[in-house]
């Protein structure tokens, strides 16, 4: 297939996708321009832009592009090659000719030479990914984009996290630097630019080892307090919206009510707000992390670890997850008594919640569209059980 795609005919994620590119002063040509073929994501709305010119500048844009299965891992294996070759076909569902590089706030990467792109996923956070590549291929940084007001003030936390890391100084860890900000306007889009240590030879993994557990101690002990009151405060406050099911509304009201109990006491952290294996990877013995958007100053002590671990394992029992992650916070903080780790999962498990419920309320007014709200209402109900059952 060798579809051209238009700004007229296209909708969806791609359409948005056109518009920032658009912003950035980026046109789309009949003719002259640069080349790229189109790889969609057979499960939902989401494209990644890859450049048709062959050698390692095509082979290195699918570096952003970060299988979690061994089907995905092949896949890649597979248009990585015809990528690196020139040959378009048989991963390709349609081309596309852009005028010129985009024009980034600040000063580009030294040797800024190709693009290579990502529509984002169809949703209330969607937001355009770009590459920026050397002469030769190689991953000089990335850059995010978005027009949306849901999106603007977590690209600009993003900045001030990444900020806020460089100053702890880390030494499990590395993260990005922030080569430039624009905070855009109501016409212009908030535009992230930042280096990157990845290379077209780095990928993602599953496991939890050594390295994740040690960054995760580190920037706990390092920004650890008490209090959670302000979690509370969301979580009552949320739980008053009449657009809010019924269902989750009794969940907040009663979680929070065990929570605030021990509300001033309760330890909490800086923590990167979504912890994943597809937003980490190894260099060798260190753990490279970015997409910090999410990140948050006082989010429950193990908040990160529950959330790697709920993304990487989906088990039907509610009960066996909530036990398993009650021995995997406690292994890793153990000066945490029985109460205090259950009252941390607890609360990471609502706070986690109101971010997704609230987010799909301002976005679409309802929360038809969190698919992973059932599964997560049901380790909800599964944590109150276990604190009936304990007798509190």
């Amino acid at each position: 297939m060798n579809t051209r795609v238009s700004f007229a005919s296209s909708s969806g994620s791609f359409g948005e996708f056109l518009e920032d590119l658009a912003a950035l002063g980026v046109a789309q040509v009949s003719d002259g321009g640069r080349s790229y073929g189109l790889l969609k994501a057979r499960t939902n709305d989401r494209w990644w832009v890859i450049p048709t010119s062959g050698g390692r500048v095509s082979a290195a844009a699918m570096a952003m592009f970060q299988p979690m299965s061994f089907p995905a891992s092949l896949m890649k294996a597979g248009v990585t090659l015809a990528a690196r070759l020139g040959v378009p076909s048989g991963w390709s569902s349609g081309r596309l000719r852009l005028a010129t590089l985009p024009e980034l706030p600040g000063k580009h990467p030294a040797g800024l030479a190709h693009c290579a792109y990502f529509t984002g996923t169809a949703g209330p956070h969607r937001k355009t990914a770009i590459q920026l590549m050397a002469e030769n291929g190689g991953i000089l940084g990335y850059a995010k984009v978005s027009r949306r007001a849901l999106v603007k003030p977590h690209l600009a936390r993003e900045a001030k996290m990444l900020a806020r890391i460089d100053r702890l100084a880390l030494s499990t860890v590395d993260v990005p630097t922030v080569l430039a900000f624009d905070s855009g306007s109501a016409v212009r889009p908030s535009v992230l630019v930042t280096d990157s240590r990845k290379t077209i030879a780095t990928k993602s993994g599953v496991r939890l080892g050594q390295a994740h557990f040690h960054f995760l101690c580190e920037l706990a002990a390092r920004t650890r307090r008490t209090g959670a009151t302000s979690v509370i405060e969301h979580i009552r406050s949320l739980s008053r919206d009449i657009r809010l099911p019924a269902a989750w509304v009794g969940r907040m009201l009663s979680s929070a009510a065990i929570v605030s109990r021990f509300a001033e006491s309760l330890p909490v952290s800086m923590a990167h707000g979504d912890f994943t294996p597809w937003n980490c990877i190894m260099l060798e013995s260190r753990l490279y992390v970015f997409d910090w958007e999410y990140a948050a100053e006082d989010l429950p002590l193990g908040y990160d670890l529950v959330h790697y671990l709920l993304a990487i394992r989906h088990d039907d029992d509610p009960v066996a997850v909530i036990s398993r992650l009650n021995q995997q916070v406690a292994a890793l903080f153990s000066d945490l008594d029985l109460e205090t780790v259950r009252t941390c999962i607890l609360a990471s498990l609502l706070f986690h919640a109101a971010f997704y419920l609230q987010r799909q309320l301002d976005y679409a007014g309802n929360t038809d569209g969190w698919t992973d709200g059932d599964r997560r209402g049901r380790l909800v109900d599964a944590c109150l059980r276990q604190w009936e059952a304990a007798g509190c």
